[in-house]
């Protein structure tokens, strides 16, 4: 037993003599981090000016788990295999985020559904969503409805709104904006497209929107044209 706890009272003796040495001579110090992935919407300048922090670290005292909380930081990671390369480099392999739509002010929904906050939002050809904080899956899950239901129209979605009150609004590509109202939105949507179809699609020029609220058809507003 007293053995066991000398080896003990050893070991701890050295492990704090190797970290002394190792922290004053610089033995095994992070010196170059080495990024593998594509990289769209972040730039390896910009990662590494995060990474930064890590130039000087030890490989020896610090767990890849460590290395990875600093590595999942910026906002477009969305995951990442941290490797220790000895005796003194890190390799990231990352995986970036995918954009579906752009959220709300400055945000980015991705294809899990996750609501990100770059510091810079690039300009990217995504629809916009609009809702409530907190609704971004829903908002997200019904945008996929609703253009599963605009698959066979040259209708395409600017941007999907969700009110706080619960009542949802479409506007197009063209310019017109669809109310749907807070029930049987898909039943709407498909009701609107026959009439858009068959009446709407060559007047687009005078209609200020559709209300699609109505049980059996849709009500148009028309713009105030002057001759």
């Amino acid at each position: 037993m007293r053995i066991a706890a000398l080896f003990g009272a050893f070991a701890l003796f050295l492990l704090a003599f190797l970290q002394g040495e190792a922290e004053s001579r610089g033995w095994f110090s992070v010196s170059s981090i080495e990024l593998e992935g594509r990289f769209n919407n972040i730039s390896e300048q910009e990662l590494n000016a995060v990474y930064g922090s890590l130039i000087g670290q030890s490989l020896l005292f610090l767990s890849v788990s460590d290395f990875s909380i600093k590595a999942s930081e910026p906002a477009w990671v969305d995951s990442v295999r941290v490797r220790k390369v000895w005796p003194n480099k890190l390799k990231f392999e990352i995986v970036e985020e995918l954009p579906v739509a752009n959220w709300r002010a400055g945000q980015v929904i991705t294809a899990q559904g996750e609501v990100i906050s770059p510091p810079k939002l690039p300009k990217l050809p995504l629809p916009y969503l609009q809702g409530p904080v907190g609704m971004s899956r829903n908002v997200l899950e019904q945008f996929r409805l609703v253009s599963q239901v605009l698959t066979n129209s040259n209708l395409k979605v600017k941007t999907l709104e969700l009110e706080e009150r619960g009542a949802w609004n479409v506007y197009f590509t063209n310019g017109l904006l669809v109310k749907l109202g807070r029930d049987e939105i898909l039943s709407r949507l498909q009701r609107f497209i026959a009439v858009y179809k068959t009446d709407l699609s060559g007047r687009m020029a005078r209609i200020d929107a559709v209300d699609a609220r109505y049980p059996h058809g849709v009500a148009v507003i028309w713009k105030n044209l002057i001759e």
